[in-house]
């Protein structure tokens, strides 16, 4: 019962008590109670009709919510349709200014970006293999990712067997980190790698033991390995990788200035402990015969071929191109190739 009613009735029962018997007092008394049945009728009409506008008006309210979650949704649909045309668009002048892909004779191949790791082109990139001397290019990022660059290193006698390729360290003599890690890249010499594995590491099985657990912290599933310098096994349990595993290393390596600063040098002055000097020229042809290329690392054995990990940067574009088991003269043509390629756009 409303406060209205209530005090409706409460009036009425005071009139009833004071009016007995008295008709004129009783007219008034049912016209009063005509008046307030009147108004809770009213009342209750009134009440009806806010109901069901306030019923109207949510209507209208989930129908607004309606159309505009419609209209967002075209709205994605068109955004949508605008990036497809303009990605494909961007395609077609990509695929224009840079032409069709050269030939090229290596057997596994891949060219990255490295800002966006976009692979724009590849082949064979997931077959494993041996991958020679680009191995270093993992050493070189554990060294650096180690520090102290400046610390001196001790060579050892077991840093000294290492054929076929070596610089000629002895026992006794002592090199820093940094010095090392420059001739390791520029003239890509074994003795120096197990040196710098040694240091690292305490022995080449251990080096090798970090080198395949930053390998799973990149992420990479299809690659092993067994020493730094990337050379045969002795035994069965023989190195591996693929072009793309070593797309992923190469980028990681391209963003540490040290290594950065020395893939690009085209020769480098190795200084003796007795004073004497050799000059090494950069293995990496590419970095004298393209201008626009700034490292990184050669390979070559019998069961990988010719290889090269080469990179590049031109007009603000960056890229980096793998190319493994490659033959003696195509590896210098079809890494420049592939390169100038990517850099076109």
């Amino acid at each position: 019962m409303t406060t209205f009613q209530k005090t409706a009735l409460l009036a009425l029962s005071t009139l009833v008590c004071t009016s007995c018997g008295d008709p004129e007092k009783e007219a008034r008394l049912k016209w009063r109670e005509e008046e307030v049945n009147a108004k809770e009728a009213d009342l209750l009409r009134r009440e009806a009709e806010l109901t069901k506008l306030k019923q109207v008006v949510e209507g209208q309210r989930l129908d607004l919510v309606s159309r505009e979650k419609m209209i967002e949704l075209k709205q994605k649909q068109l955004d949508d349709e605008l990036e497809k045309t303009k990605r494909v668009r961007r395609e077609v002048e990509i695929k224009q200014l840079r032409g069709p892909i050269p030939i090229v004779s290596a057997d596994r191949v891949i060219i990255i970006d490295p800002a966006s790791d976009e692979v724009l082109w590849e082949k064979n990139a997931d077959k494993r293999g041996a991958i020679a001397s680009t191995t270093k290019l993992l050493t070189a990022l554990l060294v650096v990712e180690t520090g102290d660059l400046d610390r001196l290193i001790t060579v050892e006698q077991s840093d000294t067997q290492c054929a076929p390729v070596r610089l000629g360290i002895k026992a006794g003599e002592q090199y820093t980190r940094r010095q090392l890690l420059t001739a390791v890249l520029v003239k890509s010499s074994n003795d120096i790698a197990q040196a710098l594995a040694r240091d690292n590491a305490g022995s080449v099985e251990a080096f090798a033991a970090k080198m395949n657990a930053r390998c799973k912290e990149l992420g990479l599933q299809n690659s092993h390995y067994v020493n730094p310098h990337g050379l045969p096994s002795r035994d069965e349990n023989e190195p591996y990788s693929t072009a793309r595993d070593l797309g992923v290393i190469a980028r990681a390596c391209d963003k540490l200035p040290e290594i950065r600063s020395i893939v690009k040098l085209q020769s480098y002055d190795f200084k003796w402990p007795s004073g004497r000097v050799t000059t090494l020229s950069n293995t990496n042809r590419v970095l004298r015969s393209a201008s626009y290329c700034d490292g990184m690392k050669t390979g070559y054995t019998n069961a990988a071929g010719y290889c090269l990990v080469a990179s590049g940067e031109r007009n603000g574009k960056r890229r980096i191109v793998v190319v493994l088991n490659d033959t003696e003269g195509g590896v210098w043509r079809d890494a420049q190739a592939l390169l100038d390629w990517a850099l076109k756009a």
